[in-house]
């Protein structure tokens, strides 16, 4: 991984400087205000992903909270073994089902904000132009000269 990265700054030092090679680009470049404003998005998406998932989990709280406040009440109103089993059974099964519906509503969140997150990228990234970073037209002409090479000796 440590190579990976090193070889990438590598690339990215040595790559040429391009200023715009596409005009029609331009408006993507990381100095515009359309950048920051893409950020603002991202930033936006998130707050509220964080958001709902406060208020999912508080109200979670407080459903658990009033589940055991009502189980404990119940606590003593058993008359043998078998009826107090049952009662928490009955209990853990309610602590199973809110759980589940909890999680599912959680992950739901995140589902959300990721699939808004992924288009906002895929957007902004249509617009960029990589191939200063990443030459990769180059990569035709150094097989072939590898190939050659191997083939003399």
């Amino acid at each position: 991984m440590l190579q990976r990265t090193k070889r990438c700054a590598r690339i990215l030092c040595n790559a040429p400087k391009v200023r715009h090679p596409n005009p029609s680009k331009r408006d993507r470049d990381m100095s515009n205000q359309t950048a920051f404003a893409e950020m603002k998005k991202a930033q936006d998406i998130l707050a509220e992903a964080i958001d709902k998932s406060a208020k999912t989990n508080l109200e979670a709280v407080e459903k658990l909270m009033e589940l055991n406040k009502q189980r404990f009440s119940e606590m003593g109103d058993f008359s043998n073994p078998s009826d107090f089993v049952s009662r928490q059974s009955a209990a853990f099964k309610d602590y199973v089902d809110f759980l589940s519906g909890h999680v599912e509503a959680l992950t739901a969140i995140g589902n959300d904000s990721r699939e808004q997150l992924t288009e906002l990228s895929q957007e902004f990234a249509k617009g960029l132009d990589f191939s200063s970073f990443f030459p990769f037209a180059d990569t035709g002409t150094t097989k072939t000269k590898a190939k050659s090479t191997a083939k003399s000796s």
